[in-house]
C-alpha cells in the first residue's frame, strides 16, 4: 500500500469503497467473523496483517467509525459519540464468514452486547501507552489529512510541547481528549467475557524486539479464541507479516529512549494507575 494512498483522502475513500463492494459479494465464504478493536496506534495494522496470514481469512475492509455509528447529537461525558447498537449490527451484517473487521471504539455495554449478538469473535489490541503516545505524535505530523496535523505542526515549536498537549488534552478548538480519558474508556475492554486481549509486545516478534516464542503463544491464543486453523503457526511466528503503511519503527519500549523525562513523569502523574490496569508499570 503506497504512502500516496495513505495521504490522499479521495483516492483512499474510492479504493476502499471498491474493495468493500468486492468483499461483501463473497457470499460463499465460510468461517468465523472477527472484530479487531484497539486504541489508535496500538498496533491494529500489525494484528490485521497477522490475521490475513491465516488460511481462509481475509480483511472485509470494514472499519467501524464512531462518527458514523453515533446517536445524532448525543455524546458521552468524555465527548465520544453515543453508539447506536442498531447501526453496529447493520454494519456487521455486511461482513462475510472468514472475514475480519476493525474499529477504534471505546467500551460501552451496548456496543459489547451488539458485538456479542453478532457472533463475531472479539480481539482487543493494546500496547504500552507511552509508545502509543510517541507513535501518535509522529503519525499526526506525518499525515497531512489528519485533523490535528496543522495544529501540532504549526502551533508548537518543539516535540515536548506537542507531546504535552496530547497527554493533557486541549479543551478549545481543535478538541483533544486527555490521554487519561482515552485510556480509561478503552481499558474497560480488558477482561470482558468473550474478549481476547492481544499485546503488541507479544505479537510483534523478533523484528520489534520481542521473541518468537511470545509471538507463537499470541498467535495460538488468537487461533483458539477465534476458531482458526492453527497449522503453520511455527512458520508464522518465525517470520514477519511485512511493513504496513502506518508503521513507523514498530519497536517495543521505544519511549524509553525517545520520550523526554518530563513527559514520562507527566504520563505517570496523569495515567499511572491506568498503566497498571493495562498491565504496564509506571516509570
Amino acid at each position: 500500500m503506497s504512502k500516496h494512498f495513505v495521504q490522499n483522502a479521495s483516492l483512499r475513500a474510492t479504493m476502499l469503497a471498491g474493495y468493500r463492494v468486492w468483499a461483501r459479494l463473497q457470499f460463499w465464504r465460510t468461517g468465523p467473523r472477527i472484530f479487531v478493536n484497539s486504541l489508535p496506534k496500538a498496533g491494529t495494522h500489525l494484528l490485521t496483517a497477522e490475521l490475513a496470514r491465516f488460511a481462509g481469512l481475509r480483511n472485509s475492509g470494514l472499519h467501524l467509525e464512531a462518527s458514523r455509528l453515533g446517536v445524532a447529537g448525543a455524546t458521552t461525558a468524555d465527548g465520544y459519540p453515543v453508539i447506536d447498537p442498531r447501526k453496529v449490527a447493520s454494519a456487521i451484517r455486511t461482513v462475510r464468514g472468514g472475514q475480519f473487521f476493525s474499529a477504534h471504539l471505546y467500551w460501552s455495554q451496548e456496543l459489547e452486547e451488539a458485538i456479542f449478538e453478532s457472533g463475531a469473535a472479539t480481539l482487543f489490541m493494546i500496547r504500552d501507552p507511552r509508545d502509543i503516545l510517541l507513535s501518535r505524535m509522529h503519525y499526526i505530523l506525518g499525515l497531512r489529512r489528519h485533523r490535528l496535523h496543522d495544529f501540532l505542526g504549526r502551533r508548537f515549536a518543539t516535540d515536548d510541547d506537542r507531546l504535552r498537549v496530547l497527554v493533557v488534552g486541549n479543551a478549545a478548538d481543535p478538541y483533544i481528549r486527555p490521554m487519561r480519558a482515552d485510556l480509561a474508556s478503552f481499558a474497560r475492554w480488558i477482561g470482558r467475557p468473550g474478549v481476547l486481549t492481544v499485546r503488541f509486545e507479544e505479537l510483534v516478534g523478533q523484528r520489534g524486539g520481542g521473541s518468537e516464542s511470545a509471538k507463537h503463544a499470541a498467535l495460538a491464543a488468537i487461533a483458539n479464541h477465534c476458531g482458526l486453523d492453527p497449522s503453520g503457526l511455527a512458520d508464522q511466528a518465525a517470520s514477519s507479516a511485512g511493513a504496513t503503511p502506518t508503521l513507523r519503527k514498530g519497536k517495543i519500549g521505544g519511549w524509553r529512549s525517545e520520550l523526554p523525562s518530563e513527559i514520562v513523569e507527566l504520563v505517570d502523574r496523569e495515567c499511572g494507575d491506568l498503566l497498571e490496569t493495562m498491565g504496564y508499570r509506571p516509570d
